[in-house]
């Protein structure tokens, strides 16, 4: 029974205290004409999105902090997908001023534009009007664990030791 109690207790303790682990952060990172550097987490919803066939689907950050132009600020980063988008990534609102490049490679971005999921990887972006080559590097950034989960781990420990502990004063009824 007391084994019991205690499997039921820690089983509730571990639910309260679990959080939904938190999805990766994307950073990216734009070299060339234009410097930026910014980080997108794949949870945060974007405050625009929009599915067409005329001018492809939209996807619209606001707010986003990074570092633009060498100067740290907020910005508005919009990507674009499908073959006919106007623009595949446009920066707004940073000392790069209206900052608008195409490529002709693969999508930034794939799936429903409500909920994004970004392609890894190095992206050949130009504004042909300027004369403008930049390169947009997407990679993933490595996941901190979150409180909680440092908590349960801990909490494991101390109750692995504790069982341990209690089992040391128990000697075998049959020695060989």
């Amino acid at each position: 029974m007391r084994k019991t109690t205690s499997a039921a207790v820690a089983a509730l303790f571990a639910v309260v205290l679990a959080s939904p682990a938190s999805a990766a952060l994307l950073n990216f990172q734009l070299t060339g004409s234009h410097q930026a550097n910014f980080q997108i987490d794949t949870e945060t919803a974007p405050d625009f999105f929009s599915a067409s066939t005329l001018i492809g689907n939209q996807v619209r950050f606001d707010n986003v902090s990074g570092i633009f132009g060498g100067v740290s600020g907020l910005a508005s980063i919009s990507f674009g997908a499908g073959s006919s988008i106007i623009a595949d990534l446009n920066i707004n609102g940073t000392v790069l001023g209206f900052t608008q490049l195409s490529g002709n490679g693969p999508d930034l971005f794939t799936g429903n534009p409500a909920d994004p999921v970004f392609t890894l990887g190095s992206f050949n972006l130009a504004n042909p009007f300027f004369g403008q080559n930049d390169v947009l590097t997407i990679f993933a950034v490595a996941a901190v664990p979150e409180p909680s989960t440092w908590a349960m781990m801990i909490l494991g420990f101390a109750g692995v030791g504790f069982m341990a502990y209690r089992r040391k004063g128990k000697r075998a009824l049959l020695t060989v």
